[in-house]
Formats: C-alpha cells, structure tokens, sequence
C-alpha cells in the first residue's frame, strides 16, 4: 500500500466505486462515503459499447459482469410515426471485429452490483453508507470534510464521485446548480416474457419521434427489457424516482406506430426524471482534489455514454496515480487527459439530442440521411468514442 490514510471518495455510486477499485489497484486505500443508507443504484439500462468493455475489463469486473450482459445483434432505428427502418448497424462480432472489444447491454444495478462486489473483496477499500458530504474545506493544513450528521473529517485527498448535484464540485468551483434540459425522460423495466413482440427480440431499437424518442433493449442476463422515453418538456422535478403517468406519456408522443404504441402500452409502472446538464467545466479540481463521472462532467443520454466515462474516469485515474506522482500532480495529469473527451461528448449528445428529437422539414432530412448512411460511415462516427483505450 502506497498511503496508509485513505483518499474519501465522496459518493459510492458507479463512479465512486469504481474509483475505488482502480486507487485500490494502484496500491492506495480509500474510504467510499455513500450518502444512501445502503449501496443501491437506480436508473434505466446501460449500452456499453467497446469503450466502457475494456473499462470494464481493466477493473477486473468482465467475469463478474459476464452472466448478467446480454449481446445484442445490431441497433435498428426506426421513424416512430411510420414504423419504416432508417437504419440498421450490426453488433455482434462486426464491432468486435472492428473495434477489438464487444458491445453489451445490462442494468445499471448489475453493473453497480459487480462493482459493489469486487469493492468488498479488496482489503484497501472501506464501504461507509449514509455518510452524506454537506462541506468541503480546504487550506494549507488539509481538506476538512462537514457531514450532515454533524462530524468531521480530514482527508489526504479528496475525490467528488457525488453526482450531477455534487457537493463536493459546489465547494470546489462555486458554479451552481446543473440547469434543466427542457427534457422529461420515463423509464420501465418489464420481464422479457411479456414484452410486446418489438420489444423481445435481441436488439437496440431507437423510434425516432418528433419532440422525443424512444429506446429499448433486454437487460438481466436477457430476462427483462428496459424502456426509456424521453420527450422535449418542461417539467422540472429533481431526484430519479418520481412516478410517471402512463396517459401523460403517450400524450406526450401522440400518435405513433402500432409498434411503438404497443411498447409504451406495456407496463403501468413508470418512473420519470429531468433531465439536467452543465457546460464543460474549466476546472476539476484544486490540490489534492478531483471530480470524477457526473459531477465533473454530466452528460445528457442521446450517445449512452454516462456510465462509460465513469468507467473511463477511474481506470485513468488508477492509471495516473500508479505512475507514482504526487497526489495533486497525478490529479491534475488526469484532468488534463479526460476533459478534452468529455467535454466532447458533453457537446455531443446536445447535438444528437436535437437530431432525435427534429420535427417538421428537419425530421424529414434526417431520415433521409439516415437511410443513405453506409454501415463504415456509421461506425466512424463513433471511432472517437469506441476506439478509447
């Protein structure tokens, strides 16, 4: 072990735990402060294409993870109010092939559950829920953390993994609060064996809708199928668990295909949440301190690539420290490698939204560039992203 006290990791969500396993790689030990009463993720599904598999991979989760990923065949996007396929990109071993990893779907509470499990099996790491940071303190002598139930603690280092709301980040850059996107985003999970026919099958199918889109796919091991619906809106609610009415989704979607129809008929149980974003932030961090995931850098959901920077975050971060710099250097190193990407893919998935969501002559357009699109000219758009290592 490098340091015999442990660098805090404020939040113990998927990229505080994470973290935690690549510091524990490195040879440093941490202490992982969640503010839940237990390590429990929610949320919607996750793609993880051939980036966020070697980030997978490079943690050591791949086995773990292996009985819960499913492989889909290919994405298939589909015009929501005809039905007609615009365009079709084969998974399988084509993307492996072409980018030497594969590409799986999961549930985030599988990909939470392998990292939750390889955190309890390293002796480095110490798991502390309902540990909830409320300040940040930092000066010549230290960081100083306030706990909402009144404690204190000092830190060598200190490492925000605290989400889109992060407390952390609001000590460290004073920014404010993340600003809502205008967009309302209803998730479901249903089993597979009673999914409508559209929906059972073994792909990544995206209706492309105007105002909104939605996107399907099995999770579990391929024993259930998570929905998510986004549409453009202004509700504005904060947290991941508000209930969301079934009526006001397919109002919201209008009149779409039997097809799509059928799969947002599919279940009564809905869950909604706004979405919220940032402009890329000039600084992580200061000293001894960092962000990593979505409190440095929250990405909206049009390129599944949350989780994955996550993922990417703590593997470089792993990697910077077990090159032996100082803490504050190797802070800074890696900062300096991961903000150019996120800040991209920050821009892009705003971009990507708006294409989803075109209407009227632009909607048309889309289509139509969609259905020329040849299949290399499809992954390389996404080089940039899946070509990570």
């Amino acid at each position: 072990m490098r340091r015999s006290e442990p660098i805090i990791i404020g939040g113990g969500g998927i990229a505080g735990l994470a973290a935690a396993i690549s510091l524990a790689r490195a040879g440093y030990a941490s202490r992982v402060l969640e503010q839940a009463a237990s390590f429990e993720e929610v949320g919607a599904g996750l793609q993880l294409g051939p980036n966020a598999m070697r980030a997978v991979d490079a943690l050591g989760l791949a086995d773990l993870m292996a009985p819960k990923l499913v492989a889909p065949r290919a994405i298939e996007i589909r015009d929501g109010l005809s039905g007609r396929l615009l365009t079709k990109v084969p998974l399988g071993e084509t993307i492996t092939e072409r980018f030497g990893a594969p590409y799986r779907v999961a549930h985030r509470a599988d990909l939470l559950a392998a990292l939750l499990q390889a955190a309890r099996n390293e002796v480095l790491i110490t798991l502390q829920p309902g540990r909830t940071i409320t300040g940040v303190t930092q000066d010549e002598s230290g960081i100083r953390l306030a706990l909402a139930d009144g404690s204190a603690l000092s830190a060598p280092a200190l490492i925000g993994a605290d989400g889109v709301h992060s407390a952390v980040r609001a000590a460290l850059a004073g920014d404010g609060p993340p600003a809502y996107a205008n967009q309302t985003l209803y998730r479901a999970l249903i089993a597979r064996n009673k999914a409508p026919a559209p929906a059972a099958d073994d792909l990544v199918s995206l209706w492309l809708c105007p105002g909104g889109h939605v996107v399907h796919y099995p999770v579990s091991g391929g024993a259930k199928v998570n929905i998510v619906a986004a549409f453009d809106s202004h509700w504005h609610e904060p947290g991941w668990g508000s209930h969301g009415s079934k009526r006001a989704l397919q109002t919201a979607f209008g009149l779409v295909c039997s097809e799509l129809a059928a799969v947002l008929d599919a279940t009564d149980r809905w869950l909604k949440w706004a979405a919220v974003d940032r402009r890329p932030a000039q600084q992580w961090g200061r000293g001894p301190v960092t962000l990593i995931g979505d409190a440095a850098h929250p990405v909206l959901p049009y390129l599944a690539q949350g989780a994955a920077m996550a993922l990417e975050d703590a593997v470089v971060l792993g990697r910077k420290l077990d090159q032996g710099n100082e803490l504050a250097a190797a802070f800074r190193a890696f900062e300096a490698e991961r903000q150019p990407r996120t800040a991209m893919m920050q821009r892009q998935c705003r971009r990507v939204g708006r294409a989803y969501h075109a209407r009227g002559p632009l909607r048309l357009a889309r289509n139509v560039v969609l259905k020329l699109m040849s299949l290399e000219r499809s992954y390389g758009q996404m080089a940039w992203i899946y070509n990570w290592r």
